[in-house]
């Protein structure tokens, strides 16, 4: 479990000396779901947890038998059978089960692959009920066979629709703390990433800020515009290589620089290596022999 969702910190009951519950993963459409079942107190993300993780993800949770409690993201929820929520790796959470069994599909998908072109954040922490029309398509197509390419863009797509946020102004002014505000600036490039004209000035007028104060707040957090630019557009390329990985499929190397943003190769491919000491034919061989060796 640890391999797979990262480190989540769990709490067994007190006194009790039987199992504590199964894991079980399975792969559909090039990203691993997993399926739980417990009989435990709670299971915290916690910042040390966040720090310690290398991948970030989008974790789609499908509740299927008992109750789970659920704090994220300045929410909470009560998940019953059927009801669904979208967490995000990088924010901590408490997920609560009182001793009670339960049994839940964590659906992992790569944080820079939901981000990648939509408009806005996805509605982290907000319970989708059970009731909403479309959980039975959202149902079906994580329960659809095959290593189908076609369906796993699809099911980017779909979850995005159906966790769409409410609409908000993106004014980086309104978050109260220099972090949260830092954080907005970053997962608003991470929705233009793909854009390979993508500009300093055009962030500025997606937050509302000034060039000379996001200058600022990049040189505060000890980085620059374009180098955070860069390590997103990597982020992205990671994502789409591991999950082609997934799907036992090679792509063209140069299709997903310039699906990224990337406009010269050579860049792309000089610091790729720079960052990860590897081609990125390298690293997509890498996630292969991982994914077979498990």
């Amino acid at each position: 479990m640890l391999s797979n969702c990262g480190h989540y910190y769990s709490k067994p009951l007190k006194n009790s000396r039987k199992n504590v519950g199964t894991f079980r993963l399975r792969r559909r459409h090039g990203v691993d779901i997993a399926e739980m079942e417990c009989e435990i107190d709670q299971i915290e993300r916690l910042r040390a947890g966040i720090r310690r993780d290398d991948h970030e993800y989008m974790f789609l949770l499908m509740q299927k038998t008992g109750e789970m409690q659920i704090a994220h993201n300045g929410r909470e929820a009560l998940l019953t059978p059927g009801d669904s929520l979208l967490m995000d790796s990088t924010l901590p959470a408490e997920l609560t089960f009182n001793g009670n069994s339960a049994s839940f599909l964590s659906v992992h998908l790569p944080r820079s692959l939901c981000l990648e072109g939509v408009a806005r954040d996805p509605a982290t922490g907000r319970r989708v009920a059970r009731a909403h029309p479309l959980r039975p398509s959202l149902e079906a197509l994580i329960d659809a066979g095959g290593p189908d390419e076609a369906h796993a863009d699809y099911l980017f797509d779909f979850i995005a629709m159906m966790f769409r946020a409410e609409d908000r102004a993106g004014d980086a002014a309104g978050f109260r703390d220099r972090h949260g505000r830092f954080r907005h600036i970053c997962d608003t490039i991470d929705r233009h990433v793909s854009e390979s004209d993508f500009t300093i000035e055009r962030l500025a007028g997606l937050v509302h800020m000034s060039r000379r104060q996001l200058q600022r707040d990049f040189r505060d957090n000890g980085t620059t515009f374009t180098r955070v630019l860069c390590e997103r557009r990597m982020k992205l390329v990671l994502g789409h290589l591991h999950r082609a990985a997934g799907l036992n499929l090679r792509p063209a190397i140069s299709d997903l620089a310039y699906r990224a943003g990337f406009s010269d190769l050579s860049h792309f491919n000089r610091s790729f290596r720079q960052i990860y000491d590897m081609s990125p034919g390298g690293y997509y061989d890498q996630c292969l022999q991982a994914r077979r060796e498990h």
